[in-house]
């Protein structure tokens, strides 16, 4: 029998090999448009981001206004309140739909001289992070929508892109219990 190099691993160094079945389950959540019932769930990237999946667990759930990103292209996010620095884990510059951010800066460098942290949705294709005056920047990828975004959640694109013509919408983003 001939076994993969991940379990021949695994039984050298004395630990056991990982079975997909009975490995957890990543924590999810979901982003909703409550107004308009349009909404997504996601499952967050512990292993790539562990603390700050941790950080965004801890203030959900968050429920404000999105705005829709003046320099990046197809981005809403919305501002989180007392924003924090969190460790630079999984950064990334060019994000793909159904991928979600976390951005914080400390004030000294977008236009406002305020610390800044926002959680961000990527709902299409060609965004590159820029800040104020087309800054390039990055934000922390923490959490996957799954599926294809041409297809899978088609609607929530949608609602996500009318904030740039009809103005902000109120999101909700919260855990999905176990």
């Amino acid at each position: 029998m001939r076994r993969s190099r991940h379990t021949r691993r695994c039984f050298l160094l004395g630990s056991l090999p990982t079975i997909p079945a009975l490995a957890a389950k990543p924590r999810r959540i979901r982003l909703s448009f409550p107004a308009t019932g349009e909404s997504v769930v996601a499952e967050l990237l512990e292993r790539e981001a562990p603390a700050v999946c941790d950080f965004i667990w801890s203030i959900l759930p968050v429920e404000h206004k999105t705005i829709h990103g003046m320099y990046s292209g197809a981005e809403v996010f919305v501002l989180i309140d007392k924003p924090k620095p969190a460790p630079r884990e999984n950064e990334v510059q060019m994000p793909l739909p159904g991928e979600i951010l976390y951005f914080y800066d400390d004030g000294k460098k977008v236009s406002t001289g305020e610390e800044t942290g926002e959680i961000c949705f990527i709902y299409g294709r060609g965004v590159t992070l820029r800040q104020s005056e087309g800054v390039p920047t990055f934000a922390r990828l923490f959490a996957r929508v799954p599926g294809d975004w041409t297809k899978d959640w088609v609607e929530f694109a949608k609602a996500c892109r009318s904030v740039r013509w009809d103005g902000p919408r109120t999101m909700r983003i919260e855990r999905v219990p176990e």
